[in-house]
């Protein structure tokens, strides 16, 4: 349960007694109570800080030029402040949340009445702290929901050992009132291990986090893949753990759980965390429907009033690395980006995440300080934790970075009693889940491991015959009127051996929230997208990369010709439920497919559309579209029993449905 939150304008305004910032003591009207707030009272008073002087607290960060509109056209945008109490021991911290809208330039910080009068002082420079101070920060990025790798030798603690070196800090650091420590998550905490099995049943990455005392964490891509709804149930369940986003603008069920910044006070010293999620690589069911905002914009909309606030601030980004990064797509601007666009040495830390960088591993790296800010990342799957130093040397210096590496989880001892009483139960009841029996799986080459990683584009797959045979069942059997289904590798990161067929084969192959979503597309534009499928397929001579490249259900058959090059590649004969297509170029068909479809193929698309401007590639997302909110791993498994397995009846067959013809 969280204080309610209070907003209004009065009129008595206090002098500045410092230059910088102007504070003013509002009587304050109540907001609307919402169930997530506690109602406090019907008229209390509240501090108000404002940004007042040209005198600017911190050094390079330029004054913002007043606004261009009269007096009568401003428009108040406050955040408010309100507290965040830690369920775990806190170790000398407090935690507040910034509760507002930074797509907007924030005007103010109200403070609520129930709080210390130290946060009602304005300018973090005026408050006593013991000096030098040093804020350890012990930070991660996308997890996945991997608290321990489930290896065929057994069960090998991950996040446990992490929860170890925490420890080992605030032990050491406990009675020191000069030091303090921070553990931070940049994102990507859920989705794509088979912990996400577990999710549904309160077993997910923030219960984890809320327990240990992890300070806060951005919100990722992915963790948006299970769809706003359980996105939101499960952040409740946690006890609302603390999820950081300033860019996101946030729909209802997001408003009361997640919120763009939070103030972590350690023994005195004010740290400022900013949350930025990327746009990119969004497959959620209700992903079309969020609104992000230039992070460039919001972080400078921000700085204002939490630069003067704030001993330190720190960006945590799920923004990836940079534009130019291949591991995970980037959009608009990456962490570098980022910091080349703010004011130099705008905040003093970037926290990184989504493309699975291993940054500054045994110090900081020069290449990785951008317009005076450092940038670090801790890599993927909890492999590395990384540690940053920052030193306060007094009030009246800026923060320094002193010192950044990376630690390698597999070299760090395993907290015993963390594993015993947190994660031990939680294996055990993933591995009766993964253990349960489906089905056999059909001898057949196409589903080897091997042949889905290198032949998917190459000749039709029995494999993806099976997967758009189940997509049509499920899509029909849940009332969708589909007329054929479509796939591409994408889906796919494992095979299976002819055997008994469990819960956790099926995971490997599916490890992804992928959600059934339907399409519509008149035959004409169906004869493109085949024209543009042909161009796609593998060619003898040439690596095999994603390229979108994409399997059909046993409604349409066709053939490819290759050609002598991509660009004159084409697909002849092709029938749709038994009639030429030719003939239905103005019917209107109904297709499902996966909500990741192609995405994969960013990197491919952009090469091709550069050398060769006159030929428009196929872009699945101007299609009306609609998403289910079926999870395709689960309808799979549906398909699968009703089957017996990954079976000839179920659809592992080759029926001739894709001819390629090497010429």
């Amino acid at each position: 349960m969280r204080p309610c939150l209070f907003f209004g304008y009065f009129g008595r305004t206090l002098q500045p007694t410092n230059g910088t910032l102007t504070r003013r003591l509002n009587n304050c009207a109540t907001l609307p109570i919402e169930t997530a707030f506690r109602h406090c009272g019907d008229r209390l008073a509240c501090a108000v800080i404002l940004l007042g002087s040209p005198v600017n607290s911190q050094p390079n960060l330029p004054v913002p030029k007043p606004s261009a509109r009269s007096e009568s056209a401003f428009i108040p945008n406050p955040l408010c402040l309100v507290a965040a109490p830690y369920l775990a021991k806190n170790q000398g911290r407090s935690r507040f949340l910034l509760i507002g809208d930074a797509t907007q330039p924030v005007t103010e910080i109200e403070i609520t009445p129930n709080l210390s009068s130290r946060y009602q002082i304005p300018r973090a420079a005026d408050l006593p702290i013991v000096t030098p101070f040093r804020l350890k920060i012990l930070h991660f990025n996308d997890l996945h929901g991997r608290i321990s790798h489930l290896a065929p030798e057994g069960n090998i603690p991950v996040f446990s050992r992490l929860v170890s070196r925490y420890h080992q800090q605030q032990r050491k650091y406990a009675n020191n009132p000069q030091a303090g420590v921070l553990l931070l998550s940049a994102g990507d905490d859920m989705v794509g291990t088979p912990f996400d099995a577990l999710v549904s049943e309160c077993n997910h990455a923030y219960d984890l986090y809320q327990t240990l005392g992890v300070d806060a964490a951005a919100l990722g891509n992915h963790d948006l893949d299970l769809g706003t709804h359980a996105l939101a149930k499960m952040i409740q369940r946690s006890g609302d753990f603390p999820v950081l986003s300033a860019n996101l603008l946030p729909p209802a069920q997001l408003k009361k759980v997640v919120y763009p910044a939070a103030l972590l006070d350690v023994k005195g010293v004010r740290v400022g965390i900013i949350g930025l999620t990327t746009s990119a690589q969004m497959k959620g069911s209700d992903a079309r429907h969020l609104t992000f905002v230039d992070p460039v914009q919001v972080v400078k909309n921000l700085l204002p009033v939490l630069r003067p606030y704030c001993h330190v601030l720190i960006i945590l980004s799920h923004l990836g690395y940079d534009l130019q990064s291949t591991s995970a797509t980037v959009e608009d601007y990456g962490d570098r980006q980022l910091a080349e666009h703010l004011p130099s040495g705008a905040v003093d830390l970037i926290i990184g995440g989504h493309t699975h960088h291993i940054l500054n591993e045994t110090c900081l790296n020069q290449e990785n300080i951008v317009n005076g800010i450092p940038i670090v990342q801790a890599g993927t799957l909890g492999r590395f934790l990384g540690e940053v130093t920052i030193t306060l040397r007094d009030e009246q210096q800026p923060a320094t970075v002193t010192n950044a590496k990376l630690s390698v989880t597999a070299d760090l001892p395993v907290e015993p009693t963390f594993e015993q009483t947190q994660i031990a139960p939680i294996i055990t009841s993933l591995h009766q889940k993964l253990n349960h029996p489906l089905g056999m799986v059909a001898d057949h080459p196409d589903l080897e491991t091997d042949a889905v990683l290198n032949d998917f584009a190459s000749h039709e797959s029995a494999f993806a015959n099976f997967i758009t045979a189940g997509m049509v069942a499920q899509a029909q059997k849940n009332g969708y009127e589909v007329d054929f289904a479509l796939t591409d590798a994408a889906v796919l990161c494992a095979g299976l051996p002819p055997a008994t067929l469990v819960y956790g084969d099926w995971f490997a192959v599916m490890p992804h929230a992928d959600t059934l979503r339907l399409f519509q597309i008149t035959g004409a534009q169906l004869w493109d997208l085949l024209q543009d499928n042909a161009r796609r397929a593998n060619r003898y001579g040439e690596a095999h990369l994603e390229r979108g490249f994409v399997q059909f259900s046993g409604q349409i058959r066709y053939k490819i010709r290759l050609g002598e090059n991509r660009v004159v590649a084409q697909a002849t004969d092709i029938v749709v439920r038994g009639i030429p297509l030719k003939e239905q170029l103005a019917q209107t068909f109904t297709f499902v497919t996966h909500s990741f479809i192609r995405q994969p193929a960013c990197h491919w698309e952009a090469k091709f559309t550069q050398k060769h401007l006159d030929i428009a590639l196929f872009n699945l997302d101007v299609l009306p579209s609609k998403d289910t909110e079926l999870l395709l791993r689960e309808a799979l498994i549906t398909h699968i029993k009703t089957y017996g397995g990954v079976t000839k009846a179920g659809g592992v067959v080759r029926d001739g449905r894709l001819q390629i013809e090497f010429v």
